[in-house]
């Protein structure tokens, strides 16, 4: 379910690209944003989250350096 509801959320900014896109530049415009709107839409949904995951500068830890992380993560999922 989650995969459709994202396909129409990508799909519906896709639209709202090539609306803006006609309307700034006609067929030629739209052109443009149609292919703006796939190249950024391909990008979002492939690398959303090592881009989330770089833009707080995440880094992996072991058990080693957060017991505690760890402790509660295996209290949660048990």
């Amino acid at each position: 379910m989650n995969v459709l509801k994202t396909g129409f959320l990508l799909a519906l900014l896709t639209v709202l690209l090539v609306s803006i896109g006609q309307l700034m530049g006609g067929v030629q415009g739209a052109t443009i944003a149609l292919g703006f709107g796939l190249v950024m839409n391909f990008v979002m949904y492939w690398f959303s989250d090592r881009i989330a995951l770089a833009m707080y500068r995440a880094k992996p830890m072991s058990e080693a350096e957060a017991p505690q992380v760890y402790r509660a993560v295996r209290e949660i999922t048990a």
